[in-house]
């Protein structure tokens, strides 16, 4: 299975329980990436590229949560093996990136021209 995210990076809500934020840490292209992982992956080995750096490793994912934007909770969780993603993603804010989450070998540069078409 593989899950592709193309567009630019944008920060926001990781406590998911702001009102002015969108909701989740990172969003590429506006999607909430830690959400769509969350919804497509169980904690398994994966593969994840980002721009043009490669990671494997058990998959850790949780969303975030809080009462409200005074007190929130939970912060979203995204890794792979020892590799903070959402730190990771983070340096890219306001850049055009393409993420790849595989739970097999993929050939990354086919994935990106996929997703460019």
């Amino acid at each position: 299975m593989n899950l592709v995210f193309k567009g630019v990076v944008t920060c926001g809500d990781a406590y998911r329980c702001d009102d002015v934020e969108e909701p989740g840490a990172v969003l590429i292209g506006g999607e909430d990436v830690v959400a769509a992982i969350n919804n497509a992956f169980d904690s398994v080995p994966v593969i994840v590229g980002i721009a043009d750096h490669t990671f494997t490793g058990e998959l850790f994912v949780e969303t975030g949560w809080g009462y409200s934007e005074w007190t929130p909770m939970d912060s979203d969780a995204l890794r792979v093996g020892d590799h903070d993603l959402i730190e990771i993603l983070r340096r890219y804010e306001h850049e055009e990136i393409t993420l790849i989450i595989s739970t097999e070998p993929v050939n990354i540069l086919e994935a990106v021209e996929g997703a460019s078409e």
